[in-house]
């Protein structure tokens, strides 16, 4: 079975694997998913997931995806064919992905995960964020013939 700590402080829920030693209670990670806007179905899109470590973490992430389920079982990758994903970025203690979705639908209006996995700890956290998607305005055009019917 999973468990769900309660690590002090945690900025984002962390799961404990099942098989893994439990880290140590000062371990957290800072996980943030950045929806700049709300996108337009049609545009192009693009989002961030951030995770900061402590410092003295030697470690890096076993991995880091974005995710349809906290678990990152239904990467975002997999299953969008209009999906393209960064290779994951590091800045010291920082690390981040960006993901595309071109064009983007309703259908991709859905609950995101960041997830970051740390075997080695045995630990799993996660952001989770709801992307909501505009429905344009529709188009239209008037064409008068020439006897004075409007066309739509």
């Amino acid at each position: 079975p999973i468990e769900v700590p309660s690590l002090s402080p945690s900025p984002s829920p962390s799961l404990f694997l099942p098989s893994s030693p439990s880290p140590t209670p000062e371990f957290s990670v800072m996980i943030n998913i950045d929806f700049p806007s709300i996108p337009t179905a049609g545009d192009e899109f693009s989002f961030t997931c951030t995770a900061i470590v402590p410092e003295t973490l030697v470690l890096e992430p076993t991995d880091f995806l974005i995710s349809y389920d906290q678990a990152g079982t239904m990467k975002v990758i997999d299953g969008n064919s209009d999906a393209m994903q960064s290779l994951v970025m590091k800045n010291g203690n920082i690390f981040s992905k960006e993901v595309t979705i071109n064009p983007i639908k309703t259908s991709d209006a859905t609950n995101y995960f960041c997830v970051v996995v740390f075997e080695q700890l045995g630990v799993i956290s996660y952001d989770e964020e709801m992307l909501s998607v505009k429905i344009p305005s529709p188009s239209m055009s008037l064409v008068l013939s020439p006897s004075g019917i409007i066309y739509e």
